[in-house]
């Protein structure tokens, strides 16, 4: 049930944001790629003012404002100046990456500590189940909103943008500014689409300066569904059509995750349901130029058909709900775990990797004792909290999150079931505590910043006297924000060095980055934890090479692949430490009393080839405290093991 109501409910949060492309879209004629920045905009400007203590109810003009200030750009540049409405869209889209971190002042603003209008709800909550209560309120805000919509869209204001959207040229001649009547559709719409920023924001409890990427494409799909399956021209069935659609969009990502498909197709399958949905539309339109009875008979009955697919639908999931049940009646206790993996990174990979493994050393094996859910996000904030409520709602008993992202995803929702969070740079600053031993009931884990001084430490006695030295970073990922902040505090103790950056927002970017470091005369590039960065290392070691500049980096899996030197966190042991509390946890220990833990084991390697090659000289003392190595273009590694012990320092029972 919560699986549903909670997709219900999204789907009515994203509905404004439909509401306002469907007004660019259906009036206009233009998909307003502006939204994808308008909306954290919004996100970013209403979150801020909660932090400062501001109503969580006072916020919603105010974001609505910071998202019609965006759409107003976007439509002065295209009248203004004629440059083409998408590409206009794409330009303030664009920079308005640089203006939302600028407003949140880092990547990432958690919500879980203040008030939001979900804690609002639930303080006059009758009784009921929240998710319930959370949509019937918002059943009546919609409805209200279907209405003030409608009744504008009728008025004669409203009119006259759809005259100046059809047929512009006549409306010319009836004295009516065209532009003026553009500016104000998508100053409008882009204001919805900020008030839904900020409403999305407090209902996940944070916001993030990536919830905005690939708005448009949700937002086109609900306005799309809406006209497929409500047509007429009735402005009040539209409006409607779109709420719904937004609605059933959501749904279908519920209903994808429930069937089993694979999050990492999600995207491809929501392109395709489009591209479907708009041809079947589309043919249904120009029934009267063909007297096919077939399709004439789908358009009067589309209605119904819709409603048969919807009772199959819920028949087969009752069906498989009952199935299911049944056989949970019958079947031994399995603990049923699931992660949330943020994307497909490395890092994060060898952190599950480490995790599964460790489980099965414990005793762990799936179908036995344990059953394993693990669903990945590919990056997709909104999913995250859809992945968590399809988890709750399959009887999960504990959750383990991988990555920052999905650890907020979880800790905002999830209260009465253990969490295990690895991989988190700080969880503090997601609001999951404010020590190792002062943090939820419910949740534990392992975090830790990199090393990054005694990487300088490292560097400079290598370099010896006054050196430059570069970095580059994504400042779109909160434990980025983290690992910097530790770079520039620490290079304050070597006065003798000095730091130049070159920030990037995509792996596209990090090759000129790293020229542009090149150019400056630094010693070495100095390479913090960050996704973007290392998912582009190729692009920094072409430079590194090019230029005779040694890679030194944080992490310790880039020795194999360009670095010269390496000391950090190996991050399969954070998933070996997860799996550590997980085994703690089932066998009846709270999460309450076991401390989150800073990872266990750093590495230092260093890659001799690349060492002969650039004539450096390394201290014996570094040479023989490495435990890894790339000699001939060979990678070695001593071999190590963690002891196999609670963190509570006793020694482990392993499963039976």
């Amino acid at each position: 049930m919560e699986l549903w109501v909670g997709a219900m409910n999204l789907g009515f949060l994203y509905a404004f944001m439909a509401l306002g492309t469907f007004i660019t879209y259906r009036y206009f004629n233009i998909a307003d790629i502006t939204i994808d920045g308008s909306f954290t905009l919004g996100a970013a400007t209403g979150a801020i003012l909660i932090v400062d203590g501001w109503n969580p109810f006072l916020v919603l003009p105010v974001s609505f404002l910071a998202g019609a200030c965006a759409g107003f750009v976007t439509g002065f540049i295209h009248t203004r100046f004629k440059i083409d409405s998408l590409l206009a869209g794409i330009l303030v889209m664009t920079g308005l990456y640089s203006v939302n971190l600028h407003v949140m002042g880092r990547s990432n603003v958690p919500l879980m500590n203040h008030p939001t209008f979900e804690t609002a709800l639930t303080r006059i909550n009758p009784g009921l189940p929240q998710e319930v209560w959370i949509g019937l309120v918002l059943i009546i805000v919609m409805t209200l909103m279907w209405a003030l919509l409608t009744a504008f869209l009728k008025s004669d204001l409203g009119l006259t943008m759809l005259a100046t959207g059809n047929n512009p040229v006549m409306i010319s001649a009836q004295g009516v500014s065209t532009d003026r009547m553009k500016i104000l559709g998508i100053t409008l719409a882009n204001g919805l689409v900020g008030l839904s920023g900020i409403l999305v924001a407090q209902y996940q409890g944070f916001a993030d300066i990536g919830m905005g990427i690939g708005s448009i494409i949700y937002s086109l799909a609900a306005v799309i569904i809406g006209q497929a399956l409500f047509r007429g021209r009735k402005v009040w069935l539209s409006v409607l059509g779109v709420i719904c659609g937004a609605v059933i969009f959501r749904l279908a990502v519920a209903v994808a995750l429930k069937i089993g498909f694979n999050p990492n197709d999600l995207k491809i399958l929501t392109a395709l349901f489009v591209l479907l949905t708009l041809v079947i539309s589309y043919s249904l339109k120009n029934d009267q130029k063909d007297n096919g009875k077939m399709r004439m008979w789908i358009r009067k009955n589309r209605r119904l058909l819709f409603a048969l697919f919807a009772i199959a639908l819920l028949g087969w999931f009752a069906w498989k709900s009952f199935y299911n049940q049944s056989s949970q009646d019958h079947s031994a206790k399995k603990t049923r775990i699931g992660i949330v993996i943020a994307n497909q990174s490395d890092l994060l990979m060898k952190t599950r990797d480490g995790f599964r493994e460790e489980m099965t050393r414990l005793g762990y094996k799936e179908g036995v004792n344990c059953e394993i859910h693990e669903v990945n996000a590919e990056g997709d904030i909104p999913s995250n909290k859809t992945i968590v409520d399809h988890l709750i709602a399959d009887h999960t008993d504990l959750f383990l999150s991988i990555s920052s992202a999905s650890t907020q995803a979880i800790i905002n929702k999830v209260k009465d079931k253990p969490v295990v969070f690895a991989t988190v740079a700080d969880p503090f600053i997601l609001g999951a505590g404010s020590s190792p031993v002062n943090h939820p009931a419910n949740v534990t884990g392992t975090y830790g910043h990199a090393p990054v001084g005694e990487l300088l430490r490292i560097l400079s006695t290598m370099y010896p006297g006054p050196r430059r030295i570069g970095t580059i970073y994504n400042p779109g990922f909160p434990n980025t924000k983290v690992n910097l902040g530790d770079l520039k505090r620490e290079i304050k103790t070597f006065p003798r060095l000095t730091l130049e950056e070159a920030s990037v927002s995509g792996t596209n970017e990090v090759l000129q980055a790293a020229q542009s470091l090149a150019s400056k005369n630094i010693c070495a590039f100095v390479l913090i934890n960050d996704l973007t960065v290392f998912n582009a290392l190729e692009s920094v070691v072409r430079v590194s090479k090019a230029h005779k500049i040694p890679i030194f980096a944080n992490d310790a899996d880039c020795l194999d692949k360009g670095a010269l030197l390496v000391y950090g966190y190996e991050y399969y042991t954070s998933g070996v430490q997860a799996a550590r509390m997980a085994d703690r946890i089932i066998r009846g220990e709270s999460p309450a009393n076991i401390p989150y833990e800073r990872f266990a084991h750093t590495l230092l390697g260093i890659n001799k080839d690349l060492v002969r090659e650039y004539r450096l000289n390394v201290p014996d003392s570094l040479v023989k405290r490495a435990e890894a190595t790339v000699s001939g273009g060979k990678y070695s590694k001593k071999a190590y093991k963690l002891p196999l012990r609670t963190s509570s320092g006793k020694p482990v029972q392993t499963q039976k």
